[in-house]
This record gives structure tokens, sequence and C-alpha cells, in this order.
């Protein structure tokens, strides 16, 4: 049975993340679960990047247009692990997009007064 804490965490890493970024791209929908100051930590040739909101948003439309099939397959995501500690929490999920393992995913995320909030992701993608 999951805690309170498991289930919100997971009810808004599915709406922000799984259904905005991954479904509808809809800034609103992001922006819910995201907190203002979340960084996305991209590895590219062994530097360190990091990513707002914005600038993922940005991002998307080029990979959509890039693999317009594989943004148009159905996502599926399975939680391996949700685990908290007080007001912080990690979670790891593998996303599928079609047949296509697309990525696993580290999200940190903060309880704040209103809701818990994603403040960090770092993936790895399949090789």
């Amino acid at each position: 049975m999951l805690s309170v804490d498991e289930k919100q965490i997971r009810e808004v890493i599915e709406e922000a993340y799984i259904a905005g970024i991954h479904g509808s791209q809809d800034e609103v929908t992001v922006r819910s679960g995201f907190h203002e100051d979340f960084a996305m930590l991209v590895l590219q040739e062994n530097t360190l990047e990091k990513v707002d909101v914005d600038e993922w948003l940005r991002r998307l439309e080029q990979m959509k247009a890039d693999n317009p099939d594989l943004w148009s397959a159905e996502t599926r995501h399975e939680f391996r692990l949700v685990d908290t500690a007080g007001y912080a929490a990690v979670a790891k999920l593998d996303v599928h997009k079609g047949d296509t393992h697309f990525s696993t995913d580290y999200m940190l995320l903060y309880r704040f007064e209103d809701r818990w909030r994603i403040v960090s992701k770092v993936f790895a993608v399949p090789s």
C-alpha cells in the first residue's frame, strides 16, 4: 500500500512530467509540478549542462520535429522507486514510447507548503 506522500509524488510526476512533457507539452500542465528553479542536468561529452523548463519545452519542439513517429507513440512509464525522507524525495522511473525504452529518469522532489514539486532530474538513455 502506498503512503500518502508516495501517492502525491507519483501524481505530480504523472501529471507534470508524463502527461505534460511526454504528452501535450502544455506549459500550464508542466509548470503545475515543476518548481520554478527546476534544473535538468544533462551530461554530454563529459560536460554538464543545466536546462530549465523553458529551454526543455523549446528542445521538445525540435525533438518532435526530428522524430515525429517516436513522439506520437503511446507513452508508458513504470516507477522503479519512490523514496522519501521528511520533505525530500527521489523517484526512479522508466519511460517507454511505443516499443522504445526512451529513458530511465531520476527525479528529485521537495514537499513545499502547497504540494510536492520536481526540483531536478538526471537521466540515462539506452545505448
